[in-house]
């Protein structure tokens, strides 16, 4: 059954789960981004949008960089936790969620262990985009556990992916 109305339609997005971290000076962040997309193969650029109230903001901005980290199914706490705290308030979100991390080989903002794609990114672009400042970023490095399958954000709920199904047939 069709419903009518722009407000039934805000949660009906499907996404992969990404953990968003940055470093300015000696202080380092971590938040979850539902909105985070592939916008260019060659150069290869991705888009993160971040609110302009969020402590990540500045310090992405500021710093020129950012990691991008795509969640695996069993990363829904670390997930939850940085989409539900805030730097600006003082919270410590490494630390309630104990978060695994790497040394990344370019940027300078940690990278989150066990996740199923890690993106080190340089900005090469801000645009306003509502209320949101979209970065776009240069990859620079990337990493990739094919092992791991993607936490997925549906209607406000965390999903694993489901069975994969047949591709149609090539038209001749």
């Amino acid at each position: 059954m069709r419903n009518r109305g722009i407000e039934g339609t805000r949660r009906k997005f499907t996404s992969t789960v990404a953990l968003v971290t940055s470093r300015l000076g000696d202080a380092s962040n971590v938040m979850s981004a539902e909105w985070s997309l592939r916008v260019s193969i060659d150069p290869y650029l991705v888009a993160v949008f971040v609110g302009y109230e969020r402590g990540s903001c500045s310090m992405i901005r500021e710093s020129g960089e950012f990691g991008l980290n795509y969640c695996s199914e069993g990363q829904v706490m670390l997930a939850h936790i940085a989409g539900n705290r805030s730097i600006s308030s003082g919270d410590d979100k490494w630390r309630m969620a104990d978060f695994s991390t790497f040394q990344p080989s370019v940027i300078r903002a940690p990278m989150i262990e066990g996740c199923i794609m890690n993106l080190e990114c340089r900005v090469v672009d801000e645009f306003r985009t509502g209320d949101h400042a979209a970065f776009i970023g240069s990859v620079v490095e990337g990493y990739h556990d094919p092992s791991r399958r993607p936490l997925v954000y549906h209607g406000g709920e965390y999903y694993a992916l489901g069975e994969r199904l047949a591709r149609p047939p090539r038209e001749r």
